[in-house]
């Protein structure tokens, strides 16, 4: 009976090694997991916050463009009101 009782304590302790061991190798490969997935998120923000400044630079030379144009068009209005005075005759009656 005292053999019956080691061979089934040996099994047991056996079995828990073999449990130990595979939580060990999960554990293991959750954690090279978790590393890889954090540099690809890493890499993944790294493009965000290049997308980010591409925008922001595109925007930036959008409004830029944009206010030459208004202040283009501004000076071709100011003309055309300098030209208009020049032609339109000026009654000394109207105030």
């Amino acid at each position: 009976m005292t053999e019956d009782r080691l061979t089934r304590i040996e099994k047991i302790v056996e079995s828990n090694a073999k449990s130990i061991e595979a939580l060990s190798d999960a554990v293991a490969q959750d954690r090279k997991e978790r590393a890889q997935e954090r540099k690809e998120w890493a890499q993944d923000r790294r493009r965000i916050f290049e997308w980010m400044a591409r925008l922001s630079a595109a925007q930036r030379d959008f409004y830029e463009v944009q206010a030459d144009y208004i202040r283009h068009i501004e000076e071709i209005e100011d003309r055309l009101a300098q030209i208009l005075d020049r032609l339109t005759p000026q009654n000394e009656d109207q105030p």
